[in-house]
């Protein structure tokens, strides 16, 4: 189900996607997914706060709106 993508790979992916509002709900989301060991991999401090950067990052772009023409 993971389509050969790494734990931290689909982790980034989700913190990007909007989806996923923290670090437990990525975590619950990578569990559904069938990833193993999720909390060893989305533990470590930096990988905390890189995610919660993208996350962040995410939240505070722009929506883009579709072209009026």
């Amino acid at each position: 189900m993971n389509n050969g993508q790494s734990t931290l790979e689909r982790a980034f992916e989700l913190a990007r996607a909007g989806n996923c509002r923290t670090i437990d709900d990525i975590r619950r989301q990578l569990s559904r997914e069938g990833f193993e060991l999720v909390h060893a991999h989305v533990s470590g401090g930096m990988i905390t706060k890189q995610l919660k950067a993208a996350m962040l990052q995410r939240d505070a772009a722009p929506a883009t709106m579709p072209d009026a023409g």
